[in-house]
């Protein structure tokens, strides 16, 4: 099985991190501290093609700035090489060097997270004309009744547990993520409505009723809010759920997808058209938001490239080849 997934994210809350947590029990990682993009993806594109041969399974770990892979778990060998990047957060050495790329990244990406903050700002306000509208009741015993039937009778003889990670992200090339691929060989449950109309509550509660019952559960959070919740997988149900609206607007692909629209369920007045001008005022101010957000991320990206360009001119060829050989020997003893 290969998975492909995020880690990190740049959002309205800045920049946030799964990547330690999602390390934690695998025994053996080799990290690179600050590779340039170019150099870690040829080392990763090695260490795929080794364990495609040997038909293991993989996890591919994507940069939140450009969609590259910059990093792979090998959940069958508890292993994992990751590359973490030149802009991230380190205490190394390198981390001191005077570098002016780097400042002109980390000035566009703080202007990112400015305009991210201020869509996160305009979509609450966008989601309290609908959260006026909801039957929270209706709503809440569906999602009680839901839960019941999907989960009765089922429990694990284990202990649950918890993967948090990210399906997409906003890159430098507009927003992408990786839903089909993880909802492959599932049972899917495309959930519709509105901002405000519970889509993340009604995760979260079946989330936690089944790690209550013992499941293994796969938990994606909204890049742009990572408070929210986005997607939850339990594989060993063959099920996901998730968050079908914009930007990762999906429909019904394969014969047993169903739509749980909640908005139409609990909305007891018609918001779509009694807040008609309003709601297309905060749509286009929200987008403008988002659009500002992705030029400069682009922007980040250009300067970090530049700064690993740098970096790249200064790597010793042959030592290069020295420590390819040690990382391939640390993960594939």
């Amino acid at each position: 099985m290969e998975l492909h997934y995020f880690l990190t994210t740049n959002g309205s809350q800045g920049h946030c991190s799964f990547l330690e947590k999602e390390m934690e029990p695998l025994c053996n990682t080799v990290r690179l501290n600050g590779y340039p993009r170019s150099v870690s993806a040829t080392l990763i594109r090695e260490c795929y093609a080794i364990a495609k041969q040997s038909r293991m399974n993989m996890h591919m770990i994507h940069n939140c700035l450009d969609n590259s892979v910059e990093g792979i778990v090998f959940p069958d060998l508890k292993s994992a090489l990751i590359n973490v990047p030149v802009y991230a957060q380190r205490f190394d050495v390198a981390s001191l060097f005077k570098d002016d790329e780097l400042k002109k990244y980390e000035h566009h990406i703080s202007e990112a997270f400015k305009h991210f903050k201020n869509g996160k700002e305009i979509h609450d306000e966008w989601e309290k004309l609908y959260i006026g509208a909801l039957d929270f009741q209706k709503l809440d015993t569906f999602t009680e009744n839901f839960i019941t039937e999907l989960l009765h009778q089922k429990k694990t003889n284990h202990p649950g547990s918890v993967k948090d990670r990210f399906f997409g992200s906003a890159t430098i090339n507009g927003s992408c993520d990786y839903v089909d691929v993880l909802t492959e060989n599932t049972k899917r449950y495309l959930i519709k409505g509105r901002p405000g109309t519970g889509k993340s509550t009604f995760m979260k509660k079946l989330a936690q009723a089944a790690f209550d019952r013992g499941f293994h559960i796969e938990r994606y959070h909204c890049s742009f809010d990572p408070n929210s919740l986005d997607m939850i997988v339990i594989r060993e149900l063959s099920l996901s759920v998730f968050d079908a609206t914009a930007p990762h607007e999906y429909y019904p692909s394969k014969a047993d997808d169903e739509i749980l629209d909640l908005y139409t369920l609990s909305a007891f007045r018609d918001v779509d058209s009694d807040f008609s001008h309003e709601l297309a005022d905060y749509s286009k101010r929200y987008k403008d938001a988002i659009n500002s957000a992705i030029q400069s991320i682009i922007n980040a990206n250009s300067a970090c490239i530049r700064a690993e360009d740098l970096y790249r001119k200064q790597i010793d060829d042959n030592r290069l080849m020295d420590v390819r050989k040690m990382i391939i020997e640390k993960i594939f003893p």
